[in-house]
């Protein structure tokens, strides 16, 4: 996992510097990749703006990728790394999808370009292709980074049942669907916009693959939320919650990012320099996608974060009875004090069946079974019975030393 989490980090590096290399040259006022007579060349400030917001997003793709690699991220907030990882699969998701697509029709129709609508009239062909090519890596890579890290950090969370047994109160539950009604009428517009253009056999290849993803995203966003806010059924008791939520979160960040992105041209005027839609009804339009896609999101994380705390509680009420499980297990043989039995002993002494028995063999060691410990069995009874043993040692001829220690035997 960390040869991969490395492979994966040094990728996403790489596939940032193409990106951040032309837009820095077009900062300084360099025309790399442009054409001559491109509108890019007179975008003015709005172009320039909108230049380095994109520079500054990008760099955070560096600093999101030292967050999932380094040690330090697992200590940070889970919101502070959510928030850029939503933004960031929002934006690259449909360009992760569509662009594949252009470049196999590309081939196929032996056409050899990719892009929107004529590539020359803006940029270079192969800016496109380093460009898209670029921001398709950087899905993949960060995907995969994002995935081991929320294995190691909430994968327990991650891997629990579709179907929980937390239930909604009547209050709450009116009040999550009805906002999952707003975001279906509010993103309704935009669905129906998508689909049009994509079954529009007189428009561009590369457009009806575009418009076809947005739309496929609309619907992916719309049913996963549902299906996670249901909590799935009993025929699929063994569903996990992942890859609906996965799919749903991701699906509502391409509508929520993308729905900003374009209203964000569209008002500015940095839109129009590009050739973006930006009459009155598509500014409302994308307005209704932005807000479908903030109601949707809002109801994932508040969905995620009441599975996190049934999950909580039921770990806290399965501790106590661990305990009491313990507490009940079998004790050991113990003696009258309460001490448990020893299970060891020593050589030549017989294990004791009570503490009483144990002191009393203890004092009175064992016969001596050979003749060289006569002298030790004389030394170990004198001492536990002093006159005895001096009996017996004036009967053999020898008396005790100053020190209290009988004289051993010659």
């Amino acid at each position: 996992m960390e040869r991969a989490r490395a492979a994966l980090a040094a990728g996403a590096v790489t596939a940032c510097l193409p990106y951040l290399t032309l837009k820095l040259n077009w900062l300084a006022g360099g025309h790399l990749g442009i054409p001559e007579g491109s509108p890019l060349l007179d975008g003015g400030a709005a172009l320039w703006s909108v230049n380095a917001l994109t520079v500054a997003m990008d760099a955070t793709v560096l600093l999101l990728v030292l967050a999932l690699v380094r040690p330090f991220g697992q200590r940070l907030p889970g919101a502070l790394l959510a928030l850029p990882l939503w933004g960031a699969a929002g934006l690259l998701g449909p360009i992760a999808v569509a662009f594949p697509l252009q470049a196999v029709t590309g081939v196929l129709r032996s056409g050899g370009g990719s892009g929107d609508g004529d590539p020359g009239q803006l940029l270079e062909g192969w800016v496109w292709t380093l460009v898209y090519t670029g921001f398709t890596l950087q899905a993949l890579a960060l995907g995969g980074l994002f995935a081991l890290y929320v294995r190691r950090r909430w994968g327990a969370l991650l891997r629990s049942p579709l179907r929980t047994g937390a239930t909604l109160g009547a209050t709450e539950g009116a009040g999550a669907w009805a906002a999952f009604a707003v975001a279906v009428l509010a993103v309704l517009p935009a669905a129906v916009s998508h689909t049009d253009f994509a079954l529009d056999s007189g428009g561009a290849g590369d457009r009806r693959i575009v418009e076809a993803t947005f739309a496929a995203y609309t619907v992916l966003a719309v049913l996963g939320t549902a299906r996670l806010l249901h909590g799935g059924t009993s025929r699929r008791a063994r569903a996990r919650v992942w890859p609906t939520l996965i799919t749903a979160g991701t699906a509502s960040a391409v509508l929520a990012c993308w729905g900003g992105w374009l209203l964000l041209g569209s008002l500015s005027g940095g839109g129009r320099t590009v050739g973006q839609h930006d009459d009155r009804a598509a500014e409302w339009t994308y307005a209704a996608q932005l807000l479908a896609g903030l109601l949707l999101t809002a109801l994932l994380a508040r969905a995620l974060r009441r599975r996190a705390a049934a999950r909580a509680a039921r770990l806290r009420a399965a501790a106590p009875r661990a305990v009491v499980h313990r507490a009940d297990a079998p004790r050991p043989a113990t003696g009258r004090t309460g001490s448990p039995r020893p299970v060891t002993r020593q050589a030549g002494v017989p294990e004791a069946a009570t503490p009483r028995a144990a002191t009393h063999q203890a004092a009175t060691p064992p016969a001596p079974t050979h003749q060289a410990d006569a002298p030790r069995a004389a030394t170990a009874q004198a001492a536990a019975t002093p006159r005895a043993a001096a009996g017996r040692a004036g009967g053999a001829g020898g008396g005790p030393q100053p020190g209290g220690t009988p004289a051993p035997r010659r």
